[in-house]
């Protein structure tokens, strides 16, 4: 059986084996100089010493100077200078050095002469005639995988060569595929096929590895690739993993490194077109202004905290009840981005004293309302704290932000507003109502942008799909025929910031998000992607829908319309708004609901403000409520609502006193001062003061 080396053990053989015929290359050249002279007398006696010492200072040279390589253009190019500046160097050595030694070993200047020519001939001749039969080559690994590259291109050719030269790279390529070649060979490779070529090719060579080489490759071009090799298994017994190579960007000038391969990931899959932010429109809005993120620690705060570090903000406050996830954020932003003008804010967005402060305080230019309870299940079974998070928090800080005359005012929603059939869709349609209804009431301006999923974020289903399959499975969906739309979360943030430098005030912009993902075939879709079979490896196990979930997401209610603004990926949803006065009336309701734990009337207000809430059978069928709670809450009198506290009105502007227990943040401070004005005619800065 033969031994297979390792790369270290051939590369020292191979070095060597190229030694040894370099040696004997400078010595033959050495020992014939002499008879091309006609000095033959040399071969007698001492003077055989003569040719030796040359064959010693010829090839000491040619080591100190680096032995020539034979495996590419550049190498043999590199090798033959080299031949010639060692061989003019060991023939100065030589000639100072015949003035030291005795007659009967000094020899002509011809015969120096000589024996350099024969050396710089005889080496340069085996580098262009002979190289492939000495060519420096490892053996492979043994833990070499079999590869197929598909493309042709420049990628291909880098990746190829990177490969070959540097075998502890555990890669061996055997061809490539490409539907439409550009070579009959790459990169010494032979084009063995097409793209649908790969499941014959894939066990005829016992293919582990598959390698995707073209930058621009489509979402359909590789959930093409992905589908041919589940069809077939290679090395092992499995199907082969599938990788891909970086974008464009990073392969320009043929900067090629085998550690940016990497796998698949599910956003490759997203059938959807890339995002195009135009950062001239963007930056205005942030560079040298102060912006405040509330949920900063979160998936989707963290990220718009990245990307606005990168717009040059005077300062960036960050906003938030986890001190961990804050500091990780913080952390990132200053050793990865460089970028230290952040302030920390602990506090709860549904405390109207501390946020007020805050507001008063740093006088933000820019909000990003992120803050929010989004995980469906846990949000069904905390109805007064989602309540008490996601609406009466929102209207503190649109208040508060309106207060301090900050620009705008950005409330980050869900689809899963639309038609809600879930307690979190149903508050966060609430709080884009909460953020309409200041249209036109202040100086700042109220965005709403409303989206679907994002990938990776914590809770999300991609990470549990992770953790399950790790674990060994089962993988457990919900419902084979669930749908939802996905975006990566840089994209969905790049958006955002679109959004708010276009969206005006009342406007709820909502983002293309592409064709919707039916969960089933993503679930085998990343069991395939992590080297594993469906249904094999893996099992999938249907778990049946959970209380406030439904099976498809929608973008827009059966009465909005829809309009283009000037990016092609955001639309702005027609929605009728409703007036402030009435809305403080629910939300005073609210708030004595969440403090009094009464869940049913809090649905019951959901339900009069956001009609198209459909309420789980588990709200109705809820054992304990009062009777009396089972009517809508607005039809009680006004003074049993807010407890005694009758709404009023103030120079044709509401003023609900919507109260925190720990201190009092009321419309009055917004709409109108003392003197009975609109805000609006006032300068920023005496807003709030």
């Amino acid at each position: 059986m033969t031994e297979v080396q390792s790369p270290r053990q051939a590369k020292r053989v191979g070095t060597l084996n190229l030694g040894l015929v370099q040696f004997l290359l400078t010595a033959l050249a050495c020992a014939l100089a002499p008879l091309i002279l006609g000095r033959s007398d040399v071969y007698s006696g001492i003077g055989l010493l003569s040719p030796v010492l040359f064959t010693l200072l010829f090839f000491g040279a040619e080591i100190v100077l680096g032995m020539p390589r034979w495996s590419t253009r550049t190498d043999k190019a590199r090798g033959f200078v080299s031949v010639i500046v060692a061989a003019a160097a060991a023939s100065v050595a030589a000639f100072v050095i015949q003035v030291f030694l005795p007659s009967e070993l000094q020899s002509s200047a011809g015969v120096i002469f000589i024996s350099a020519l024969g050396v710089v001939v005889f080496l340069t001749a085996c580098l262009l005639l002979f190289a492939p039969s000495i060519e420096v080559r490892s053996a492979p690994s043994e833990h070499a995988v079999p590869t197929l590259v598909v493309g042709s291109g420049n990628a291909a050719v880098s990746l190829i060569q990177v490969i070959e030269d540097n075998p502890r790279f555990a890669f061996s390529v055997v061809g490539c595929v490409d539907d439409q070649a550009l070579a009959e060979r790459v990169a010494g490779k032979p084009i063995v096929g097409r793209v649908d070529d790969l499941p014959k090719l894939i066990a005829k060579h016992e293919v582990g590895c598959v390698i995707i080489t073209i930058p621009s490759a489509s979402s359909e071009l590789v959930k093409r690739v992905m589908s041919l090799c589940v069809k077939t298994t290679g090395r092992d017994g499995k199907s082969p993993a599938v990788k891909i190579l970086p974008g464009v960007l990073e392969l320009l000038n043929d900067n090629v490194k085998v550690s940016r391969i990497r796998s698949v990931q599910p956003e490759d899959l997203l059938p959807r077109d890339p995002v195009k932010v135009d950062l001239a429109t963007v930056a205005p809005h942030l560079e040298n202004r102060v912006i405040l993120v509330t949920g900063a620690g979160g998936s989707i705060g963290s990220e718009l905290c990245r990307q606005i570090a990168g717009l040059n903000p005077k300062l960036l406050l960050l906003l938030g009840h986890g001190e961990n996830s804050l500091f990780a954020i913080e952390e990132e932003l200053r050793l990865k981005y460089e970028f230290e003008r952040t302030r920390i804010i602990l506090a709860d967005v549904a405390d109207s004293a501390r946020i007020r402060n805050v507001f008063s305080t740093y006088r933000p230019h820019v909000v990003f309302h992120a803050a929010a309870h989004k995980h469906v299940p846990i949000v069904e079974s905390n109805v007064c704290e989602a309540v008490r998070n996601n609406i009466l928090g929102t209207h503190v800080v649109a208040l508060a932000a309106a207060a301090a005359g900050a620009a705008k005012f950005v409330l980050l929603s869900t689809d899963k507003a639309v038609n809600p059939t879930s307690v979190m869709g149903a508050t966060k349609r609430l709080s884009e109502i909460i953020s309409q209804s200041f249209m036109n009431q202040t100086s700042t301006e109220f965005v709403t942008v409303r989206f679907g999923n994002v990938l990776e974020s914590r809770g999300s289903v991609i990470p549990t799909f992770k953790r399950q399959i790790e674990n060994g499975g089962p993988v457990t969906i919900t419902h084979r025929d669930m749908q939802r739309y996905f975006m990566t979360i840089p994209e969905a943030v790049s958006l955002v910031l679109e959004a708010m430098a276009i969206g005006r005030d009342g406007q709820v912009l909502v983002l293309d998000m592409g064709k919707p993902v039916n969960i089933l075939g993503l679930a085998e879709t990343l069991i395939t992607l992590s080297g594993l079979t469906p249904y094999r490896d893996i099992s999938i196990v249907e778990t049946g829908i959970r209380p406030g979930e439904k099976l498809f997401e929608e973008i827009l209610t059966s009465h909005e319309g829809m309009s283009t603004t000037s990016h092609e990926r955001l639309f702005i949803a027609q929605q009728e708004r409703i007036e402030y006065n009435r809305l403080a009336l629910g939300l005073n309701t609210l708030e004595n609901a969440v403090r009094t734990g009464e869940q049913k009337v809090i649905v019951d207000v959901l339900k009069e403000f956001v009609p198209t809430y459909q309420p789980g059978q588990h709200f109705i069928d809820e054992p304990g409520i009062p009777t009396d709670a089972k009517r809508s809450s607005l039809e009680m009198p006004v003074e049993q609502r807010s407890n005694g506290r009758a709404a009023s009105m103030r120079n044709g502007h509401p003023l609900a006193p919507v109260r925190d227990t720990q201190t009092d943040v009321d419309e009055a401070a917004v709409f109108d001062d003392d003197s009975g004005r609109d805000i609006k005619s006032q300068p920023a800065s005496a807003v709030g003061s």
